[in-house]
């Protein structure tokens, strides 16, 4: 990685911090799955403690499941209202 316009020569060895993850970062994935553990929890779904890629949610009468695995996404639900909500 090259320094930018306007840094003065001679701080090459300095390290720069990053205010935000970039895609293909080891901190990135992790950001990512955690942000979208949160959005699950907001939904009313809960992780799975046997595989935390598995969320599922039940209310009233619809059970809907969910597997995550980087950008792939499985669901199945009971009812088509509850799968037509989980992909919204």
């Amino acid at each position: 990685m090259e320094q930018l316009r306007g840094f003065e020569e001679g701080k090459e060895g300095f390290v720069w911090k990053l205010n935000k993850t970039l895609y293909r970062m080891m901190q990135g994935a992790h950001d990512w799955a955690e942000n979208l553990d949160k959005t699950f929890e907001g939904h009313g779904y809960y992780k799975s403690k046997a595989d935390p890629q598995i969320h599922s949610r039940v209310c009233k009468d619809k059970f809907t499941l969910t597997s995550t695995w980087t950008d792939d996404i499985l669901d199945a639900s009971s009812t088509i209202t509850g799968k037509v909500l989980a992909k919204s």
